[in-house]
């Protein structure tokens, strides 16, 4: 009996050390300091990715919607790699428009930096729904009036 509760031991300990060893990427670690520093709660990470930023990625009428609720300029990082962290929060502004609980953020990064990002609510199906929001839940007009304010 006393084997067993060793051996037990040596598989509870291993298991331990392997979880602390998968550490968190540069990448994850700057979009949580951003996003905490925003005020809202990090429930999870769900991915990295990494992308190559091209001028048909820019272009395609797919992927407008999310270009058009940026604060970057996004000429300035074609073709280089741009980072991007799904991390699903709550406290952020969607949450009331939506009755939601949580909002899912994509953190654009370039070199480490947040660079920008998109946010949507998160249904109880978990499905995408609604428009797609800046960082901190404002709309595509929102975003090009903060442009022009000196």
């Amino acid at each position: 009996m006393r084997g067993l509760y060793s051996i037990l031991m040596l598989v509870v300990f291993l298991l331990a050390a392997c979880d602390e060893s998968r550490q968190k990427s540069t990448a994850v670690l700057e979009a949580e300091a951003h996003l905490e520093s925003q005020g809202y709660t990090l429930i999870s990470v769900m991915e990295e990715n990494s992308l190559l930023l091209t001028k048909q990625d820019v272009k395609d009428p797919a992927y407008a919607p999310i270009w058009q609720v940026q604060p970057l300029d996004s000429d300035r990082y074609i073709d280089k790699e741009i980072t991007s962290v799904e991390i699903i929060v709550q406290n952020h502004p969607l949450e009331l428009l939506y009755s939601s609980k949580e909002t899912r953020i994509i953190v654009y990064l370039h070199q480490n930096k947040v660079v920008g990002g998109w946010s949507f609510p998160v249904t109880s199906s978990k499905g995408f729904v609604g428009n797609v929001y800046s960082l901190d839940g404002k709309t595509a007009e929102e975003v090009k009036q903060e442009e022009f304010i000196p």
